[in-house]
C-alpha cells in the first residue's frame, strides 16, 4: 500500500492502487470502477465485474476492512458481480446497494 504517513488523503490515487492489486491477485475480475458518489470522503467503493463469482449469489458490497485505525484511516468497499448482473446495472434493471450511484464521476479503473 502506499506510504502511511499522516498526509492528505488522496482517495482517487489509493483506489488506483488497490484496482491495480486486484486485478493482479484475482483472476476472475474482468472491470473494476470506482463508484465515488454519495461516498463518504474516507470510503472507496469498488464494482467489480468478477466471472468467478457464483450467479445464485445476491451482490452485497463486502468492507474489507483496511487501514482502520491509522492518520490515513479509510475504508474499501468491493461490490462483486457476474457479467450478465453488470450489463442490467448498466441498462438500469438492476438496482445497485443503497447510496450506491453509477454516474459520470464513476470511473473505470482496470480491465482485463
Amino acid at each position: 500500500m502506499p506510504g502511511t504517513t499522516a498526509i492528505a488523503f488522496d482517495r482517487d490515487s489509493l483506489a488506483r492502487w488497490y484496482a491495480r492489486r486486484h486485478l493482479e491477485t484475482d483472476t476472475g475480475v474482468e472491470r473494476i470502477y470506482h463508484l465515488p458518489t454519495n461516498a463518504p470522503p474516507r470510503e472507496i467503493r469498488f464494482l467489480e465485474v468478477n466471472r468467478m463469482i457464483s450467479e445464485t449469489t445476491p451482490p452485497q458490497p463486502i468492507d474489507f476492512g483496511v487501514d482502520i485505525d491509522s492518520a490515513n484511516a479509510h475504508t474499501l468497499f468491493v461490490l462483486d458481480v457476474i457479467p450478465s448482473q453488470w450489463e442490467a446495472i448498466r441498462d438500469g434493471k438492476m438496482r445497485l446497494p443503497e447510496g450506491w450511484v453509477l454516474d459520470d464521476k464513476s470511473q473505470e479503473l482496470g480491465h482485463r
